[in-house]
């Protein structure tokens, strides 16, 4: 489907020693293309004079590539190794004059210099002299980048391309720079509804029941009706796979059930810029002096079966899909922390990612939330929180069984003799 667009233009300057690095730029732009594109309504369109130029006689060519390109960019990203590039009669290099160009139209300039070992006997001595001067020209009055990498150049490239492009924006007149500012570090952190996904804010309540069970010991163990015409083989086979421990078992399911809540969480892009590489860090606190904290995919509430061959199974079902956080306890905090690739502007997402809380008795459980992405130049700092009620329950384990329908009276009396 089509759709209306602001484009931007990013020229690519580079000597010819980088070929690899603008292939990186170009793939970076197109890769923010197919993330924000649709999304945003932006286009970033990579200029460089192999792709955005034509022949013409009797010009210069650097004047040429000026006309046709140069002019109608409006960001430049140069990039350099050991080579300044080849002199166009005007300037020491077409790259330089480029740059130069721009610069003087006071559009944004982004400059990245390889730190990348190379051989120096294929270093032209000249060419990095004349890199040499223009660094020392260059880094008083701009902020430039280095890298040693071309995966680090290429992960810097795409957090400041998102920074500039914030500016962009502002300098096209859709929105003011206060706006801008604050809709690209406007993410947020709240709880979800495990079933539907909806939002539930950034405080909730949850009640649960604990099951203060007495009698455990009385219970006795599970045996099968077995058909009276059933050999004494096969009754023994049977027997030898029954888990005695059923009843037991399924007292302390009950409990655990009753217990302890699974929880998710529901985040927000309110910005209009897209983050990338969304790292939430989360520190867990509580007035509760039994509450327990758990991974989802560590901490399974089990149901027992009563053949010991059959495997358990989980009871919370469907609504434990996706992934369990991993909690590690310190005293009386827990961390844990959740990962997000990509969150597009005016976007929200159900996170896969699941914890576990529980204990006996009510209390309140805060969560102190720091946010980091790539478009933020400081994390965000959230505040979430937990008002647990917990109804206590004291019941003899027998009654639990009953109440919950595995037996009944006269059938526990029965295996008790």
């Amino acid at each position: 489907m089509s759709y209306d667009a602001k484009v931007f233009r990013i020229l690519i300057a580079s000597p010819s020693d980088v070929e690899e690095e603008r292939e990186i730029a170009v793939k970076t732009i197109q890769e923010w293309n197919d993330l924000n594109s649709a999304e945003r309504q932006i286009v970033l369109l990579p200029l460089r004079w192999e792709t955005h130029t034509a022949p013409e006689y009797g010009k210069r060519p650097q004047e040429v590539i000026n006309r046709q390109m140069v002019d109608h960019c409006d960001l430049v990203i140069g990039v350099f190794w050991t080579r300044i590039g080849s002199p166009t009669g005007v300037a020491d290099s077409g790259t330089l004059e480029e740059i130069e160009r721009v610069a003087g139209q006071g559009k944004p300039v982004m400059l990245y210099f390889s730190q990348v070992k190379k051989d120096p006997n294929q270093i032209n001595l000249e060419q990095f002299a004349k890199l040499k001067e223009f660094k020392e020209k260059t880094f008083p009055k701009a902020l430039v980048e280095s890298y040693n990498t071309q995966i680090e150049y290429r992960d810097k490239l795409a957090k400041q391309i998102e920074i500039q492009l914030r500016n962009l924006i502002v300098a096209a007149g859709d929105t003011s720079e206060e706006d801008a500012e604050a809709g690209s570090s406007n993410i947020s952190l709240e709880f979800c509804d495990l079933e539907t996904g909806d939002n539930l804010g950034q405080e909730i309540n949850l009640e649960t029941t604990y099951f203060d069970v007495t009698g455990l010991e009385d219970i006795p163990d599970y045996k099968p009706n077995l058909p009276e015409e059933s050999s004494s083989k096969s009754i023994s086979r049977i027997l030898s796979r029954t888990n005695s421990d059923y009843y037991r078992e399924y007292v302390r399911y009950l409990v655990n059930y009753s217990m302890f809540k699974p929880i998710k969480f529901w985040l927000k892009n309110n910005g209009i810029i897209g983050a990338r590489d969304i790292y939430i860090d989360m520190r867990i606190s509580t007035d509760m002096e039994d509450l327990r904290v758990e991974s989802s995919s560590s901490f399974k509430i089990q149901k027992p079966e009563k053949d010991e061959d059959r495997s358990f199974s989980v009871s919370f079902g469907d609504i434990l899909t996706g992934e369990g956080l991993e909690v590690s306890q310190s005293g009386d905090v827990w961390d844990t922390n959740m990962e997000i690739r990509a969150l597009q502007p005016k976007r929200e997402v159900k996170s896969r990612q699941t914890m576990i809380v529980g204990g006996k008795s009510s209390g309140t459980i805060d969560f102190q939330v720091r946010v980091y992405a790539d478009t933020l130049s400081e994390p965000i700092l959230q505040s979430l929180k937990i008002n647990m009620e917990v109804e206590t329950v004291e019941i003899l384990a027998k009654e639990l069984l009953i109440d919950s329908g595995v037996l009944v009276s006269e059938e526990l009396d029965e295996k008790a003799s």
